[in-house]
């Protein structure tokens, strides 16, 4: 394993977690990352672990994506350096990568080290994460868990949602498999969500070699799952924690080519990242039609209703053991 950058929190002291049950009543865990939260002008490349930036923007993240969990989950989020928002879209990816191999990889692990000795008490899990936290999920999946094999046979599936699951990662990473289908067990979970005016442009979160599962009809081909199959598209409240629901559904379809997952619902333009107020500079990063601050709530009781069924099949072929 590579070595660490820096010393971690002391994740046995409840101030560097957002969220530990103290008496978990369900009988599956959630691990949740919260994406890029820090947008502190005067911080640097790296959030210190007590950014108020960060904080603040981490515990309204939670309560617009880990919720989509919470009825069936005992949810665990470690609060964890990471790369400031504000500075991605000065930095190659390389420049992000390096970054988030430093000190965000040491707190994310030492979190983990904590919750698996200390809280799971052998209960199954999921990991979950969107865009920066499901990067850190992607290190923790091909070298975390290659470390930690009996840790990694008791994940019931990985949301890495807003980031890209790409053939070359796993071809490096044959132990790490993904979702083909909404039930299957052990699995990565991914899509990047975007307007068809994206083609061909470029992405932060799309990689070469991406590939998605459709979020409405849990297909991993072209086949378009229209809006009526979308339990409520919400919109994230982009100051206060919660969502709003929307009028329009987001319907999905599979670019197989470019491996994200499209909407075409044209009232749902207005909710592209470059279409919000003070958003315009991020067309460089996210292209002109990404829906990147939507992955999780266009689709959010679908989401709900899928980790359900995975969790269910999960305990139901326990008990045939």
């Amino acid at each position: 394993m590579k070595p660490f950058i820096g010393e971690a929190p002391d994740y046995s002291e409840l101030k560097y977690w957002l969220a530990r049950p103290e008496y978990p009543d369900k009988a599956v865990d959630l691990l949740y990352l919260y994406p890029s939260s820090c947008r502190d002008k005067k911080a640097g490349v790296i959030c210190e672990i007590d950014n108020k930036s960060m904080l603040k923007g981490a515990r309204r993240n939670f309560s617009q994506q880990a919720t989509a969990f919470l009825p069936f989950t005992n949810i665990f989020a470690p609060f964890w350096r990471q790369v400031n928002a504000l500075k991605l879209s000065e930095m190659s990816f390389e420049e992000v990568d390096q970054a988030e191999w430093a000190e965000p990889r040491t707190d994310v692990y030492a979190a983990l080290d904590f919750y698996f000795e200390h809280l799971n008490q052998g209960r199954p899990y999921f990991l979950a994460g969107h865009s920066q936290g499901s990067r850190l999920t992607y290190m923790v999946l091909s070298e975390y868990m290659k470390e930690h094999p009996d840790y990694y046979a008791n994940m019931i599936a990985a949301y890495c949602i807003g980031d890209s699951l790409t053939k070359p990662y796993l071809e490096e990473n044959p132990h790490v498999k993904a979702a083909q289908a909404a039930d299957d067990l052990g699995v990565v979970v991914s899509w990047n969500t975007e307007g068809p005016e994206n083609k061909g442009k470029s992405s932060l979160v799309v990689s070469p070699g991406a590939i998605s599962i459709n979020p409405l009809n849990w297909q991993t081909d072209e086949t378009p799952a229209p809006a009526d199959m979308n339990l409520g598209s919400y919109f994230p409240h982009l100051l206060f924690p919660g969502l709003f629901r929307l009028n329009a559904k987001a319907d999905a379809v599979l670019d197989t080519e470019r491996g994200t997952v499209i909407v075409k619902e044209p009232r749902l333009k207005r909710f592209a990242i470059t279409a919000l107020p003070g958003c315009r500079h991020l067309e460089p990063v996210f292209g002109p039609a990404s829906y990147h601050g939507c992955d999780y709530s266009f689709f959010f009781l679908n989401i709900r209703k899928n980790a359900r069924l995975r969790a269910k099949t999960w305990l139901k072929q326990k008990r045939k053991r």
